[in-house]
């Protein structure tokens, strides 16, 4: 049943095309995760695939994106069989692959999704809704626990309001995880939703909602 699906998702298209057939996947993959609880394939699959190649390949490098791109993972990525695995674990990497260039991209691409779907799916509460304050207020402080902050913000990677938390983890994914191929901050993603953080916001003549601009965990 996977593999059908899958290869009938990876008909070349122009372009263009291409988001469709990204965003199509990254559903594809959402419903299986829902359908099966399999909150963890992504890991499950990543794990197994880099066991396979420090197997075939040993004493090459702990850096999670560089195992996975460098020239002799290209011989094994979507081809050596994942062991222990059912089949349709290694069709959808192929397919990943295909779509994003390697499955870490496509963990993040599909962390990306996750978030978007949460924001999209939650619209506007009456606790949080716009606040009037003074233009281009800068402000930074201390909030004890992100995942109880009701208050939405905007980022430089999307203009459409959200949770704090959902703007730090945004941002954890665009700005460290793609940017500088931090791909094992994907293990510890949740982590990212919770807990004491330390934020910087402004407010700029023309927004609505304050735009998150850096953020530490405390």
């Amino acid at each position: 049943m996977y593999t059908n699906v899958i290869k009938n998702s990876a008909i070349p298209l122009c372009k263009n095309n291409q988001l469709i057939l990204q965003q199509n996947f990254l559903q594809f993959i959402d419903e299986h995760i829902h359908l099966h609880g399999d909150a963890d394939f992504f890991t499950t699959l990543v794990t197994a695939r880099i066991e396979t190649i420090n197997h075939l390949m040993p004493h090459q490098t702990d850096n999670l994106y560089q195992c996975i791109t460098s020239d002799y993972a290209q011989n094994i990525n979507g081809i050596v069989a994942l062991d222990n695995l059912d089949l349709y674990y290694i069709e959808i990497e192929k397919q990943a692959i295909s779509l994003f260039g390697n499955i870490l991209c496509c963990w993040a691409e599909y962390e990306h999704y996750r978030i978007m779907q949460r924001v999209i799916k939650h619209p506007l509460t009456k606790n949080s809704m716009p606040q009037l304050v003074d233009n281009n207020k800068k402000i930074t402080e201390v909030v004890a626990q992100i995942e109880n902050d009701t208050r939405l913000f905007i980022t430089s990677y999307c203009a459409l309001p959200m949770t704090l938390s959902n703007a730090i983890a945004l941002k954890t994914i665009e700005c460290i995880v793609k940017k500088k191929h931090c791909y094992e901050l994907l293990y510890f993603l949740a982590l990212s939703t919770n807990g004491e953080y330390m934020i910087h916001y402004h407010y700029k003549h023309t927004d609505l909602f304050p735009t998150l601009v850096a953020s530490s965990h405390l």
